[in-house]
């Protein structure tokens, strides 16, 4: 309603009071979506159990979130070759294969126009929808929400035991910063908005290969966009979402070890996600893909000093919320991730304007 409610009320005040029946599609559509999401939620519950079902939710409603602009994005590369999705929304053969005006998929549309019929039907819907989730969970809700409360507790499962590996201070705190980058599901959920966004440039890539290098000039400023956001995310984790501050404090290693583990840990991640892509790069322009291999380092390197001059500690559960610990730090990490992309995009395009921008 904040977002879309701007967008309702200056279309009423420039094409007539009619668009304010967008007001009840929003709230019939939010109806149907919530509805929706309870019957999602209990049937994960029933089938995989809760401590499960928080981990898969939080994976769908990312992949949810970018499946349709990736989608959109997906079709303009295959058919037009760009990242463009105004190319594919307008195309020919999207506007053959749309149904008739008079179709039912259109209901939503005609009510947000001002059909009151449709509005009626479409509000009717929606909240029918929502009435039947909430009378079906409410049966069971005092279950649901004593065992979603329970998620995180449970049984301490026995591992096997493990030879102790010996080795430096330095090596042991290299492998606790891997081994908790990897081993959290969570961090896995949070991180899949920004590795998803890394398919459409992956597709372009794929249906380009082999032809003229100007196309993979646009990959450049894209991946080292993504590899700066992404890098800025892991760094907060390793940095200001440490769990055991204390311990790594007073452990016998020097700080700037710690720094370096750290360091390490996050441009190694980036590394391992972005380098597939590179790699395919490299294959059709060595030029490029050495360009755009320094800027992916060069991002991420930034990100993370950025995040070490603004650490602060936090709880790792508050990375969705890290923006607001420091706007200077926020605001530093895009500018910084946007310079360097500017700089890769137009260094492989082989223009002097490089140097300014980075």
């Amino acid at each position: 309603l904040i977002l879309i409610g701007p967008f309702i009320n200056a279309l009423a005040y420039a094409g007539g009071l009619h668009w304010l029946t967008a007001y009840g599609v929003l709230f019939a559509m939010s109806a149907t979506a919530a509805a929706l999401a309870v019957g999602m939620t209990i049937l994960l519950f029933r089938t995989i159990g809760p401590r499960r079902t928080r981990f898969v939710a939080q994976v769908v409603a990312a992949i949810v979130g970018a499946v349709f602009v990736i989608g959109v994005q997906a079709i303009s590369i295959f058919a037009y070759g760009s990242l463009s999705r105004f190319d594919a929304l307008h195309s020919s053969l999207v506007m053959q294969h749309m149904p008739d005006l008079d179709s039912p998929f259109w209901l939503p549309a005609r009510a947000a126009m001002g059909d009151i019929p449709a509005l009626v039907l479409v509000m009717g819907m929606g909240f029918s929808f929502f009435a039947l989730a909430v009378s079906v969970a409410s049966r069971r809700f005092g279950e649901f929400a004593v065992a979603a409360a329970g998620a995180g507790a449970g049984n301490v499962r026995q591992r096997a035991k493990r030879k102790f590996r010996g080795g430096s201070a330095t090596a042991a705190l290299r492998r606790k910063e891997w081994t908790l980058l990897i081993r959290d599901p969570w961090l896995v959920s949070q991180s899949m908005m920004q590795i998803l966004y890394l398919i459409p440039p992956a597709l372009l890539l794929w249906r380009n290969y082999g032809s003229d290098n100007g196309n993979l000039v646009v990959l450049a400023p894209v991946l080292v966009m993504a590899s700066g956001q992404l890098a800025g995310g892991l760094a907060w984790l390793a940095i200001s979402g440490e769990d055991a501050p204390d311990l790594v404090s007073t452990a016998p290693i020097k700080t700037h070890a710690v720094i370096r583990a750290k360091t390490e840990a996050v441009i190694g991640s980036v590394a391992i996600v972005l380098a597939p892509i590179v790699a395919a790069i490299a294959t059709a322009s060595l030029w490029i893909a050495f360009i755009t291999s320094v800027g992916i380092v060069v991002a991420a390197a930034s990100s993370t000093t950025i995040q070490l001059f603004f650490r602060a500690q936090a709880k790792r559960s508050n990375f969705r919320r890290r923006q607001t610990s420091s706007r200077i730090a926020t605001f530093a990490e895009a500018f910084s991730s946007i310079g360097w992309a500017a700089a890769a995009g137009l260094t492989a395009a082989g223009s002097l304007l490089a140097i300014p921008a980075g």
